[in-house]
């Protein structure tokens, strides 16, 4: 398969984002003719813009608050990204085909078994949020022996029409309250990109 034409990442906004810094330099230790641009697109221009990154053969990341729009719009999914209704990660292949897949899922495994020392088992899992990054999340309590996740989100319909998607291991919850009873809060929201910030109070 060839290089692809472009390295991007994509989303709004990404100016915090650490990833074109530790990106180019492994393309550079590789010796690998590309290098990888933060891409802050306006909403309104996403379907723009992703025509000219289909037209040059890009591949890369997508981070808020296109994930979901990215999975809608690919011609090819991966069953995981197929799974949460979100991509994260995204390439054409040789037929032309705009392919999405999602590593959230596994980032966020890697990183709970990094924190508690191994996979959750009978654990209650309070998560902020009903996004693409929350879908990632339910997909990997799903994984989970005998774990079981709260959904708060400000939006309800939004946390109830995804956890009716992982029915099995999810509960929408309209009292945030109920979150802290959780043994494990994650905060899938946007409100951690500003400093200091947080959905609820620590």
């Amino acid at each position: 398969m060839a290089l692809p034409g472009r390295l991007v990442l994509l989303g709004h906004p990404v100016g915090h984002s650490l990833s074109p810094r530790f990106q180019n330099a492994a393309l550079a230790a590789a010796n690998i003719p590309l290098r990888y641009d933060a891409l802050d697109v306006d909403p309104a221009a996403f379907d723009e813009v992703l025509a000219s990154l289909r037209s040059d053969r890009a591949a890369g990341n997508v981070t808020v608050p296109f994930k979901e729009r990215m999975h809608d719009a690919c011609d090819v999914l991966t069953p995981l990204a197929a799974r949460v209704g979100a991509v994260n990660v995204f390439w054409i292949n040789d037929d032309g085909d705009l392919v999405g897949d999602n590593t959230d899922v596994a980032g966020f495994d890697a990183s709970v078994v990094g924190l508690l020392g191994d996979r959750p088992r009978d654990m209650t899992v309070g998560v902020l949020g009903a996004g693409g990054a929350a879908a990632a999340v339910l997909a990997a309590v799903e994984m989970w022996h005998g774990c079981y996740a709260h959904v708060y989100n400000r939006t309800p319909e939004r946390a109830r029409i995804l956890c009716e998607r992982f029915g099995t291991v999810a509960q929408p919850v309209d009292d945030i309250g109920v979150i802290a009873g959780a043994q494990l809060v994650v905060n899938a929201t946007s409100v951690g990109l500003r400093d200091g910030a947080y959905p609820v109070n620590p």
